[in-house]
């Protein structure tokens, strides 16, 4: 098997090459047709074919430049440096020289005294100034303003502002200052006009209510009307008729004023 592969390849190249000479031979004589005829001696002619040298052309080589001594560098020999020994000398404390310290001299700082400045005196003009009237207006400042904090007024006082409730925020300052230093006064007032009805004794009724009226600046009010009663209605027209008489002795305000008050009705 080994040897059938090489001499089947080697068959094949030798018919190649057979074919192509003889399809050479083919077109020669298919170009000459006379020279398929039996050529005669005499015909035969032998060329003697000469050898053409070739011209060859001189080079022209250019001549060497001379090399000047001073483009070529001398090249140093490299010297090989060599760590030389640290020589230790023996050295006498007796040899020893102390360097003396230089005396340094402080610069004296020169005191500079302060100029006196002279205060000039301001006398005030009080000619311009009106004592009395400078006196009504911080007077009326301070009692125009109303008080910042509730709590710092006494107990009965913030329990009657207590029962105007949100609505207390939404009156001006001069209500407010109004009601903070007169709603005691007023509930002072209607207590001592107030009478315990005969009927409310004889049955021992007691309780509280809350009766609410406008105070105007003349002293006038408006009727007054009962926001929370007492459960009782012998007390509470008692607490009407009560405050139609006392509303005389009220303080006037200087604009129309909501007044809320309780009234207490006990039985001991």
């Amino acid at each position: 098997m080994k040897y059938i592969i090489p001499a089947l390849i080697l068959s094949i190249f030798l018919h190649l090459l057979i074919f192509k000479t003889y399809k050479i031979k083919d077109d020669v004589v298919k170009d000459n047709p006379s020279s398929t005829k039996n050529p005669k001696k005499s015909d035969i002619k032998y060329v003697v074919l000469k050898s053409v040298a070739k011209k060859v052309e001189p080079k022209i080589t250019e001549p060497k430049k001379e090399i000047t001594k001073e483009k070529i560098e001398k090249k140093e020999p490299i010297k090989k440096l060599v760590k030389e020994k640290p020589i230790y000398k023996k050295v006498k404390k007796s040899d020893i020289k102390v360097a003396k310290k230089r005396e340094v001299k402080k610069e004296e700082v020169k005191k500079t005294t302060p100029k006196p400045i002279k205060k000039s005196e301001v006398n005030p003009n009080y000619t311009k100034l009106n004592p009395t009237k400078l006196q009504k207006d911080t007077l009326e400042d301070f009692l125009s303003t109303p008080v910042q904090d509730v709590k710092m007024l006494d107990e009965l006082t913030q329990s009657y502002i207590k029962l105007y409730g949100e609505e207390y925020k939404s009156f001006t300052k001069v209500q407010k200052v109004f009601l903070e230093k007169n709603l005691k006064d007023i509930g002072k007032i209607t207590e001592r006009y107030l009478k315990y009805p005969d009927i409310a004794v004889r049955t021992r009724q007691s309780g509280m209510n809350i009766i609410e009226f406008t105070l105007y600046p003349n002293g006038d009010i408006t009727k007054p009307m009962i926001t929370s009663s007492s459960g009782y209605e012998a007390l509470d027209e008692n607490t009407i008729e009560t405050i139609e008489i006392a509303y005389k002795d009220y303080p006037r305000p200087k604009e129309p004023t909501k007044i809320r008050i309780y009234v207490t009705y006990t039985i001991y």
